[in-house]
């Protein structure tokens, strides 16, 4: 009975990969908080988990030249509205110059590291704050450019989000197929 959970589990871990639109890519943005007119730096990690879905770990700071200092992490998940992906026969192809437009949803662990009391009583010294959005990328194989407008659910607040991501893994060469001459 233990070998067969194990195998069910294996067998969805191991398809996971026939249905990425990419391989696991990183990248680091650029952060504007509207309401607080604050800046700040990300770092993430985009992971495919099927055709339509990647997790995506993310850590923000907002450095102490700001009103408020504070730090985030979390994690989001992406679902593709417009995808970059299309099938011939059985194998999924990634067409990185076709535009992705995704819906972000996602929780994140906030520190507000010059903690003061405010008049929003929901505002603490530690928060967990869920969030939804919307974002664009585009570009190349291996770098592409990302947008994303999101809202804070819980302090109402509205950020966007501009930044690189990087694809590693992904195919280093677009091979022909070139027959050879007779």
């Amino acid at each position: 009975m233990k070998n067969t959970y194990l195998k069910i589990i294996f067998l969805l871990v191991s398809s996971m990969n026939l249905y990425a639109q990419d391989k696991t890519s990183f990248g680091l943005s650029a952060i504007y908080n509207f309401p607080l007119q604050t800046v700040g730096a990300g770092f993430r990690i985009q992971m495919p988990v099927a055709n339509r879905f990647a997790l995506v770990p993310q850590i923000k700071y907002m450095p102490s030249f700001n009103n408020i200092h504070e730090a985030y992490g979390g994690i989001n998940l992406h679902y593709f509205l417009l995808n970059n992906t299309f099938t011939l026969g059985t194998r999924k192809y990634v067409n990185p110059k076709r535009p992705v437009l995704y819906l972000a949803a996602g929780v994140e662990y906030n520190r507000w590291i010059n903690y003061e009391q405010t008049i929003n009583t929901k505002a603490k010294k530690d928060n967990v704050l869920p969030e939804a959005g919307l974002g664009l990328s585009a570009g190349g194989n291996f770098i592409r450019i990302f947008a994303e407008g999101k809202y804070n659910i819980f302090w109402k607040e509205s950020y966007g989000e501009v930044g690189v991501m990087f694809f590693p893994f992904n195919d280093r060469l677009l091979r022909k197929n070139n027959c050879p001459k007779p």
